[in-house]
């Protein structure tokens, strides 16, 4: 039908064609161009952070809570966590397909109904979904002639990162080695202790009046004995003095009490201020979480829309406010956390005042007591004054005795009082932090109304420099007045450059990270930051940015291998053609075929959401030379029929008529082998389906185009057919035919070399090693370097030095930078990825290098062999095998973490014993001291304590460092940290010395020592508590020795792992990279079985028969011989990808089966004898079947060598495919005949239907 049509309207196919054409190069420009298929990661992490928690407080008060709320969510796979200390990590794995954004909604809701339980400490927890886009897409470093570190930070903050921000597609632009400001308030105890000295001496001039008010009375008192003596009179007069006197010592006692009633009036009412601060203080919190955008700007229906799903979780008597109330208490509540710190500071005044009063009050208002009662008893006796003389001369005789007494007692007083005027006790961390916060503070407090119009009020004002908050007021005390900041602190602004290491070989330099938008392409955004990287360099002189990693660059060289590739393989198999034919115009059609498959190709790739890659674009050139195929068998048939005189016409209709059902089967059989991916699972589907549907638009293009274009073509081209003169090619068609005749006499002598070989080849399957996908050879290497962890930054950073200098002195490397510090983050799957002891360096190679990636990362383990360093080098920073994990993890799964220590130990050991292992690790290497102090609660309680009181006390006594605030400065944001000079003298040996005071129920202070009430202890504590699906896990984990094959390892090491015995309770699981080979070798298997059922059913509808199959069938099994026995020469190991090619190979080595035995079939219907019929379809058919494997074979020759970099990744599939076919061609000449001789007794007859 297509053909007949074609060749009647040929213009028509021409308008198609150039419309194809035109379609193609639209849609080839509009494509995305990326290193891999989007890649839909079915996972979710839940990241948590509870400040100053061990992993042990972060397991049993985060990570068990989420893990229970969030297990039972829909579509969950699998969930695991990882405990850490301050921070938990949950990762939920769902199964494929599912969605994801619901998923993340259906989280956060759960998530809402836990949070709450949490202590106040625990952030909210943040959601992440887990993709691909999160590597980044360049890595770049920062370099300017003539600037210092400092200067270099400003200008990329203010210059070059604001440039690249502005970019389409760029989705954040991070950098490490930034210096930035900080202002550093360090307590200085030296001037506190100055302040605490003038307190002291006006308490002791305080303390000194009075005790001079004292040793006046005494005076008096002395002066009344003698001159009661003397004159009774002036006795008189003197005792009402002395009581003038003494009443006026009880005025003062009176004035001093009254003062103390009025402070603890005062204290009593900001108390109660301070609680309904402290309640609108929680008001405000509650609102900002639930109105972060204000409830004055909600809209009624907004506003009526929350509030109804919020009821039930409000108080009645606010959930019952009217927006505009709600607001109002809303502006009340903003600013109390500013009224909370100032009635702090206001305690704090009255407290001193309380403390120095309290001091005094006791003595002076005993001896003042017993002075009055002394001179009470003398008035009385003024009735007779003999009397009166004799009992007031034994009166002052006992008041006299008092106020010595008292005079002692006073002076133990005063020494009690100066201790406790010692101001480091009031000028904690805690107070002046709090201060701070609340004196650098501004918010509008509501509008005054005046008719029509409103004034804004703002209360507060931040603080506006460095000088003004130096000067800010902390407290007021009499005796010296105001104390500002600066008066007991020294300030300075600092940076944080020790704390982090940058360097591009060996200068200091700024490390930019790129990431990109999810939907954008991965080359076009590190092609428009490579040109704004130009045009930077170009505006500022001496600005150097050098790219360390970059995923464009890599992209590029990998598809534009590739595409050169297919380039080549297609040229190839166009001059083989022309070699065979010996004929420029069939040639020409032929030649002509390829561009618009292709083009038709990637027409459906666009409108289908294929994006350019190395998968799609390796299917395409894997499907090149398979292109030409059905055009090769039409071609040939049409040149035949116009040789034997059929006019063009008639002889490209026929032709093509006569393959169409085979061209039509083989085609089929090819596209089908990659149908069953639509039932696998995971990376297998995500990374082959794009070559599955590429091969298959491809090979249905080029079918359609051998039915319609070639015949279309060949009417008109092949008018005129000179006789073929390719005598060298009938000589070897006569001796095959010749061969063939006595293959068929002979079978035995060649069924059972081909048996011999085929059992061979599936011994070599079990002693051949395994892997996911190949390495491939690139420009950018990564370097981790791990140091002990008692290194010091000093000692770490000038091993970076020395590693750097090193790599640096390796030919073919062209640029080193490095990263170690305060740079850690998370990984792709949320695991951290540095910590301050480890160093990560990005290594550039020269384009023109005669060293490989693999002799580049021996040099630098040789040259850092010697080092006190642990070294690991990725020899590619882009290595798609990164998908498939790496080396051996095993996972030991129970509940106590003492018994999965031990296992763990156990199963290292095994490692160990194991060849071609290195770098064992259970985990506990990074085990840290850990202090546990062990509290007895009774005894604590005994003593007035609590477990909550002692961890409070002792964590501000260990704090060193607390941000009080951010003072803003000309735009730029500046943190401010408050420092305190030392932990107040404990050390671990002296910590059991550690003293709190308590208040007894008597009022009275005791000293209690932390060693009395509870046990310390030393222990080894892990740094992460694993889980998955709720139970611990320990894992073990080893490396592949350079020269080892995982699969060949992993298989002894399962072998030791059978004959171990594992407690009751306890699990091993065997992950990392063997166990993703593995699964996609499951996946993979199961589609080359259903692929081979597929291709049966196809055969079945072409030869209308259910044996004639079989013969094709039996070629599958023996031609994978060809494909091992190649892969295995070829010294490559069975791949994941080696495997698809024998998948492909499936499809393929049927097709020329399929055109000799239709053929074969067509002869012995027409009443031919089977024996001349096999070999009159041999020869007849040998052409084509040469041409189509021929041509399959050389497109795919230039990825079989590994030519370019990207073409080993594809390599093993085009050997397999090289060997395979190579192999299946001759067991279509020769094996399949006899075959068919054996097994096709009966003579086949063609059905003729009556009218």
């Amino acid at each position: 039908m297509l053909p007949l049509y074609s060749v009647r309207k040929p213009y028509t196919v021409y308008v198609a064609v150039i419309l194809i054409i035109v379609l193609g190069i639209i849609s080839f420009n509009g494509m995305t161009t990326d290193l891999l298929p989007s890649i839909e990661l079915p996972y979710i992490i839940v990241m948590t952070t509870y400040p100053g928690a061990s992993p042990e407080k972060v397991e049993q008060t985060v990570t068990r809570p989420l893990e229970a709320a969030l297990g039972t969510v829909s579509g969950l796979n699998n969930i695991s966590s990882i405990s850490n200390e301050n921070t938990s990590i949950i990762i939920l794995e769902y199964v494929q397909g599912s969605n994801m954004d619901s998923a993340v909604i259906e989280l956060s809701s759960r998530i809402d109904l836990v949070e709450g339980q949490f202590d106040d400490a625990v952030s909210k927890p943040m959601v992440l979904r887990i993709s691909p886009d999160m590597l980044p897409v360049v890595v770049a470093s920062v370099d300017i002639e003539g600037m210092n570190i400092q200067e270099i930070s400003d200008f990329t903050k203010d210059v070059v990162i604001p440039s690249f921000e502005r970019l389409d597609g760029v989705a954040a632009v991070s950098a490490s080695g930034l210096l930035q400001k900080q202002i550093e308030i360090v307590l200085n105890d030296e001037k506190i202790k100055e302040l605490s000295n003038r307190v002291k001496a006006d308490l002791e001039d305080t303390f000194d009046e009075n005790r001079q008010s004292l040793e006046d009375a005494l005076a008096e008192i002395n002066d009344g004995l003698s001159k009661l003596k003397n004159e009774s009179s002036s006795q008189k007069s003197q005792l009402a003095k002395g009581s003038v006197q003494l009443n006026n010592a009880i005025a003062n006692l009176n004035a001093l009490i009254s003062e103390e009633a009025s402070l603890e009036a005062q204290k009593a009412a900001f108390e109660q201020e301070k609680k309904s601060m402290q309640q609108l203080a929680e008001l405000d919190t509650l609102f900002k979480q639930l109105f972060p955008t204000g409830i004055a700007d909600l809209s009624p229906e907004m506003f009526n829309a929350i509030m109804q799903q919020l009821q039930g979780h409000l108080p009645d008597e606010i959930a019952a406010l009217s927006q505009e109330e709600m607001a109002k208490l809303a502006e009340q509540a903003s600013a109390a956390p500013a009224r909370v710190a100032a009635i702090d500071i206001e305690l704090q005044n009255i407290a001193v005042r309380q403390m120095t009063l309290s001091a005094m009050k006791p003595q002076l208002e005993k001896s003042l007591k017993e002075t009055q009662a002394a001179y009470e008893k003398l008035e009385s006796g003024k009735v007779t004054m003999a009397i009166e003389m004799a009992k007031a001369q034994v009166q002052l005789e006992n008041g006299k005795a008092e106020i010595e007494k008292s005079l002692e007692e006073f002076d133990k007083a005063k020494s009690e009082a100066l201790e406790k005027a010692d101001l480091s006790g009031i000028l904690t961390q805690e107070m002046i932090s709090g201060h701070l916060m609340a004196q650098n503070f501004s918010m509008p407090a509501g509008y005054i109304i005046n008719g029509s119009s409103q004034h804004l009020v703002k209360v507060g004002d931040a603080f506006a420099s460095l000088e003004e908050m130096e000067n800010a007021v902390l407290l007021n005390i009499e005796p010296v007045g105001d104390i500002r900041l600066k008066d007991i602190a020294d300030i300075s602004a600092a940076d944080h450059s020790d704390e982090f290491y940058t360097k591009v070989n060996g200068n200091n330099a700024v490390i930019l990270t790129f990431q990109k938008q999810s939907t954008a392409s991965t080359a076009a955004v590190a092609e428009a930051i490579n040109k704004e990287i130009e045009a930077l360099q170009k505006q500022h002189e001496g600005l150097s940015i050098r790219p360390l990693v970059d995923q464009g660059d890599y992209i590029h060289m990998v598809t534009d291998n590739v595409v050169d590739n297919l380039l080549l393989g297609g040229a190839l198999a166009v001059i083989l053609l022309l070699l065979f034919l010996m004929d420029v115009r069939p040639t020409m059609i032929i030649a002509f075929s390829i561009p618009i498959s292709l083009m038709t190709a990637v027409t459906l790739m666009y409108f289908t959401g294929i994006t350019l890659n190395v998968i799609s674009l390796a299917g395409l050139a894997l499907g090149v030379g398979m292109l030409v195929d059905n055009s090769i068998v039409v071609i040939e048939n049409i040149y035949r029929l116009r040789q034997e005189g059929v006019s063009a016409a008639k002889a490209s209709v026929e032709g093509a008529k006569q393959v169409s059902g085979a061209i039509f089967a083989s085609t089929l059989t090819t596209v089908c082998v990659f149908l069953p991916i639509v039932f696998t699972q995971g990376l297998s589907r995500q990374l082959f389906a794009d070559m599955g549907l590429t091969i298959g638009y491809s090979l249905a293009a080029s079918l359609v185009v051998a039915l319609t274009l070639v015949p279309a073509m060949g009417s008109t081209v092949l008018k005129s057919v000179a006789e073929r003169k390719n005598s060298n090619f009938k000589k070897f068609a006569e001796l095959y035919g010749k061969m063939l005749k006595a293959a068929l006499n002979k079978k035995a002598l060649v069924l059972i070399p081909v048996l011999i070989l085929f059992i061979v080849s599936i011994y070599g399957i079990t002693v051949m090693g395994t892997a996911f996908l190949g390495e491939m050879d690139s420009p950018q290497m990564s370097v981790s370097m791990k140091m002990p962890k008692e290194s010091s930054r000093e000692e770490i950073y000038k091993m970076n030095d020395e590693v750097m200098n090193r790599i640096l002195e390796i030919e073919a490397v062209e640029t080193v930078g490095a990263m170690s510090g305060q740079q850690s983050g998370l990984g792709i799957m949320g695991r951290s990825t540095s910590s301050d002891n480890e160093t990560t360096f990005y290594i550039l190679l020269k384009e023109e290098r005669s060293l490989t990636n693999k002799d580049v990362e021996r040099l630098i383990y040789e040259k850092t062999a010697d080092l006190d360093a642990e070294i690991s080098v990725s020899s590619t920073n882009m290595d798609i095998s990164m998908l498939g994990g790496s080396g051996i993890q095993v996972n030991i799964k129970g509940q106590d973490l003492d018994t999965l220590a031990q296992i763990s130990r156990d199963i290292a050991g095994l490692l160990k014993e194991t060849r071609g292992t290195a770098n064992v690790r259970t985990g506990m290497e990074d085990a840290e001291k850990e202090t546990r102090i062990l509290v007895d609660k009774a005894k604590a309680m005994r003593e007035g304590l609590t477990i909550a009181q002692i961890y409070s006390e002792i964590s501000k006594a260990l704090k060193t460092e607390t941000q009080a605030t951010v003072l803003t400065e000309e735009s730029e944001n500046y943190p401010v940290l408050l420092i305190s000079q030392d932990q107040k003298g404990i050390t671990r040996e002296n910590l059991a010395e550690y003293t709190f005071t308590v208040t007894q129920k008597d009022g009275t202070e005791k000293e209690v020592m932390l060693g009395d009430i509870a046990e310390i202890t030393e222990s080894d504590s892990l740094r992460a508590i694993r889980r998955e699906n709720q139970s611990r896990y320990m894992t073990v984990s080893a490396e592949i020795a350079d020269g080892f094959n995982i699969g060949l390892v992993s298989r002894e090491f399962e072998e030791k792992l059978a004959d171990y015995k594992l407690p009751s309770g306890y699990k091993i699981d065997i992950a990392g990279e063997n166990e993703t080979i593995n699964e996609a070798m499951r996946d993979l298997v199961m589609m080359i079985i259903l692929s081979v059922i597929f291709i049966y059913l196809i055969m079945v509808a072409q030869f209308q028969s259910l044996f004639s199959p079989f013969i094709v069938m039996f070629t599958l099994p023996l031609a994978f011989t060809g494909g091992l026995l190649l892969l295995w020469a070829s010294g490559l190991e069975l791949s994941v990808i080696a495997v698809l090619g024998f998948l492909l190979l499936a499809g393929v080595v049927v097709n020329n089966g399929i055109v000799l035995i239709d053929y074969i079939n067509q002869l012995c219907e027409e009443g031919m004898d089977k024996r001349e019929a096999l070999v009159k379809a041999g020869v007849i058919r040998l052409r084509p079947i040469l041409l189509t494997a021929l041509t399959t074979i050389l497109a795919m020759s230039t990825m079989a060598l590994g030519y370019g970099s990207g073409a080993e990744m594809v390599q093993p599939m085009a050997v397999v495919s090289i060997g395979g076919l190579t192999y299946a061609t001759l067991l279509t000449l020769f094996v399949v005949p006899i075959l068919y001789d054996i097994f096709q007794r009966k003579p086949r007859r063609k059905v003729e239907i009556e009218n």
